[in-house]
């Protein structure tokens, strides 16, 4: 079973009309410029320009457009062979990856530079210099220490572990 509604045939847009149009007197415009135009276009479009400011608006562009074409001229370059062109894209593609490796070489050294720097010039403000510093003895004579010996006893009692005997 179809309906009347199945054939779309004879569906038009409802802003399709006025695409339509403006197409239609854009079209209508580029034969008038271009003297494509037959008498009764060209009234058409003298009634237009002379009542349609906005038509008239797109008239003075496509003019002004056509002029700027036509003294436009096609730039003079050699034709270039496929070995000529594909040898410069991969030169252009090694001097890149060159340059990233540069980039990547120059990093390292730098680093490793600062690193030996660093490691050289000793910095008063690290926590090891103050360390240092505190340990240090005021004066130059050596401190006694006291050194326990225990032959017979040890220094920490140790718990002897369980024993479970077997049943």
């Amino acid at each position: 079973m179809t309906s009347n509604y199945d054939d779309f045939s004879e569906y038009v847009a409802p802003s399709s009309e006025l695409e339509d149009a403006e197409f239609d007197y854009f079209e209508l415009l580029s034969a008038y410029i271009d003297g494509e135009a037959t008498i009764a276009e060209r009234k058409q479009v003298q009634h237009w320009l002379d009542n349609d400011p906005e038509i008239k608006q797109t008239y003075l562009q496509l003019v002004k457009l056509q002029g700027g074409m036509q003294n436009l001229t096609a730039p003079t370059q050699e034709k270039v062979s496929a070995e000529i062109l594909s040898e410069q894209v991969f030169n252009r593609i090694d001097r890149r990856s060159n340059q990233k490796r540069a980039i990547i070489w120059g990093s390292a050294i730098a680093a490793t530079i600062i690193g030996a720097i660093s490691g050289i010039v000793p910095n008063p403000l690290s926590p090891t210099s103050l360390r240092m510093a505190e340990n240090s003895p005021q004066n130059n004579q050596p401190q006694p220490m006291m050194v326990a010996i225990s032959l017979n006893k040890p220094a920490v009692v140790i718990p002897k572990a369980a024993v479970s005997e077997p049943k």
